[in-house]
């Protein structure tokens, strides 16, 4: 058995949604809460049939949502929100390279590697609980230092999941047993899944965010944990990408991180040279990032201290030093624990002012006011106005104030936050917030809320848009017109989301059904509403519509008739040539038109006869230019251009001059003759 097909079984894209499901990761599954509801209301129905479309090869991925948070140095971190079918898919692939990787990595599980350890097939959970795995991490830094490794150096890899090259990660999975057809597809859909929104695709980078890839970057790590060794005494532990080197001398420290730097080099992949500090240790604590050594006295069970606490705030920030954090790990926790302070508050601001990347401990005290200040409103609405660097800064923060900003302020945010909402500019999660809140002060027109829900272009967003409307405020003839319009969206979480809300609140559902989305038809017919899904797709209509640009209903399945698995097999085969390979494009085009002209000759006995395979022998037909002349404006030029091929024939028949590669410029006439060929067939009533 193959690994895709492997991969496509149906019992391991149950596992995957349940290790989806199972992810411990709240902030990733917060972005799709009310999606996972609503896909889990019938996902045996779903998970069958997307099984379906992928064993036909007619599964394409969508392109994703990205989202840019602050870094401690100022720059970027990209945050990845896929589509559910994509998390499925990708989830269902990192559980087939988990299993092929896990014998090869198991042996240094906790030893030397401690980070996205693979829990074992069998298991909803994906990975063993990181706590764990990093509290050993430090015990082994401790173990170390006690033993005498007093030298230590940290080596980490700038943007490592950015900068993962495709042919490396291609080749580290073949290493570990997986055949070309896998490699191939899964980088295929990781080139889809990292391009940004100006869709420029790249030819590396994982996304971040999705639980699967840090066991797809665990394939990666592992040529620095074969290749590490350098014949001295060195110990080597690694926590994802930070690895951190104990040794007794400081010239075999010296030369391991020399190891490590030309192993990187090997992969495509950069160490952040300015984070390689080597150097003696004398306190092993001041090292970790842990709050486990010493305790916390202020963090008491059952309640915390609340004066202790904020004193030991004040010391981890101090005023007389900038109020730099002293202990960022440390810091984070105990702000996690203090409840509404306007004392606390105003020492964040002061942190914020000199570190605007603890955005979300300012955010998360602000929320914890049943009604803010109105000083710590009015900052906070200055911050939001002002802050035009970090959009991730101001989702947080608008986010932090819904219902809780009255009085005078009040007015100053709902005309700041009106004039700000421009959902075709803004970052998804800030258009997301001001979507919320502004409807919370119900200070939207209904075109609006008609514009937003039909034009927003991030799948996310749109979805996301959905259930922060408020629905029982809008009149039923409104709600059912916006919701039929979404359930016929080209999107199935768009869709999904549309049906769940629909069947909900008893909407009516608008005839014809054949236009609605498969996967919101699953949802209706679960909760009801329908009595047949009717979910069957056509991937030769797919195919086209990728092609084209154009979705075309032509009857493809009643045409091609007991033939269509075989046309449909190589139109999915022309979809992916059509990116990459022109010639073989023409060439397997070619191949299609031979299976039209076949279907389409049984179905018009008045074109005559014709044989598989005499694509050559209608070319000229007159009968077939009358009655179909953009079908056979296709097969001439197709097979002309299928003449002039290097994977068809040495030499042009006609001139006798050597025959070349299709240029790429010549597919803009091909997707213009398949999509005219499509639209004749249509009129014709096929």
């Amino acid at each position: 058995m193959g690994d895709l097909t492997r991969a496509w079984q149906i019992a391991n894209l149950r596992s995957a949604w349940q290790r989806i499901r199972s992810n411990p990761d709240p902030n990733f599954k917060a972005y799709f809460r009310q999606l996972y509801t609503a896909y889990a209301l019938a996902d045996d129905a779903q998970l069958e049939h997307l099984q379906n479309r992928l064993a036909r090869g007619i599964y394409s991925p969508s392109n994703a949502c990205k989202i840019f948070f602050p870094k401690p140095s100022g720059i970027l971190r990209p945050y990845t929100l896929l589509c559910i079918e994509d998390q499925v898919v990708y989830q269902a692939m990192a559980n087939v390279v988990a299993e092929k990787l896990y014998p090869h990595a198991r042996h240094r599980y906790n030893s030397e590697v401690f980070g996205h350890l693979y829990t074992g097939a069998g298991s909803s959970w994906f990975y063993r609980k990181w706590t764990e795995g990093y509290k050993l991490f430090n015990e082994s830094s401790r173990l170390a230092f006690k033993n005498g490794y007093r030298w230590t150096a940290s080596f980490d890899l700038a943007a490592f999941y950015d900068s993962i090259d495709y042919h490396v990660l291609r080749r580290m999975l073949g290493n570990v047993g997986l055949d070309h057809d896998f490699c191939k597809t899964l980088t295929d859909f990781l080139e889809t899944w990292t391009a940004t929104s100006t869709q420029i695709y790249h030819n590396h980078g994982i996304p971040q965010g999705p639980l699967s890839s840090g066991l797809i970057a665990e394939v990666v790590l592992k040529y620095f944990d074969d290749r590490h060794q350098t014949g001295h005494d060195v110990k080597y532990l690694r926590y994802v990408d930070d690895i951190r080197l104990f040794a007794k001398k400081e010239a075999h420290l010296r030369k391991s991180l020399v190891t490590l730097d030309r192993l990187s080099k090997d992969v495509g992949l950069f160490p952040q040279s300015g984070k390689i500090d080597l150097h003696e240790v004398h306190d092993i604590e001041k090292e970790l990032k842990s709050i486990s050594n010493p305790i916390e006295p202020a963090v008491t069970w059952p309640l915390p201290d609340q004066k202790l606490l904020r004193k030991r705030i004040a010391e981890l920030a101090p005023g007389r030093q900038g109020y730099r954090v002293q202990d960022v790990t440390r810091f984070k926790y105990l702000v996690a624990h203090a409840s509404a302070s306007s004392v606390v508050v105003d020492r964040l601001w002061k942190v914020y002012e000199r570190a605007p990347h603890f955005y979300p401990q300012v955010a998360k005290q602000l929320s914890k006011f049943k009604v803010l200040p109105d000083r710590h409103a009015r900052r906070l609405l200055k911050e939001i106005e002002q802050q035009d660097l970090y959009p991730a800064i101001r989702a947080a923060f608008v986010q932090a104030s819904l219902g809780k900003i009255t009085g005078p302020a009040n007015v100053i945010a709902r005309k700041n936050f009106k004039a700000l909402w421009k959902p075709g500019q803004n970052q998804p999660d800030f258009t997301s917030a001001l979507w919320e809140w502004l409807h919370f002060e119900k200070h939207f027109t209904d075109a609006q809320v008609r514009y937003a829900l039909a034009k927003t272009e991030s799948v996310w967003l749109r979805a996301k848009l959905h259930y922060g409307l408020p629905w029982g405020d809008l009149l039923k003839v409104q709600r059912d017109a916006l919701l039929n319009q979404s359930l016929r969206a080209k999107s199935a979480d768009v869709a999904i989301s549309a049906a769940w809300i629909c069947a909900l609140l008893g909407g009516k559902v608008e005839r014809p059904i054949r236009p609605i989305h498969p996967n919101a038809k699953i949802v209706l017919k679960e909760m009801g509403v329908i009595r047949r899904a009717g979910t069957a797709v056509c991937g030769i209509r797919l195919g086209i519509a990728e092609i084209t640009g154009a979705d075309i209903g032509v009857g493809w399945k009643r045409l091609f008739g007991k033939n269509y698995k075989e046309a449909e097999a190589l139109l999915v085969t022309c979809k992916g040539y059509f990116r990459t390979n022109p010639t073989a494009w023409v060439n397997a085009t070619d191949g299609f038109v031979d299976w039209l002209l076949f279907a389409l000759y049984r179905a018009d006995p008045t074109l005559g006869t014709y044989a598989l395979g005499t694509v050559g022998s209608v070319m000229h037909s007159v009968k077939l230019k009358t009655a179909y002349p953009a079908v056979s404006a296709l097969l001439n030029e197709i097979h002309k251009k299928r003449y002039s091929s290097h994977l068809s024939h040495a030499v042009v028949k006609t001139t006798k001059k050597a025959t070349g590669p299709v240029p790429y410029r010549w597919l803009r006439i091909g997707a213009r003759l398949l999509a005219t060929a499509a639209r004749e067939l249509r009129t014709r009533g096929f």
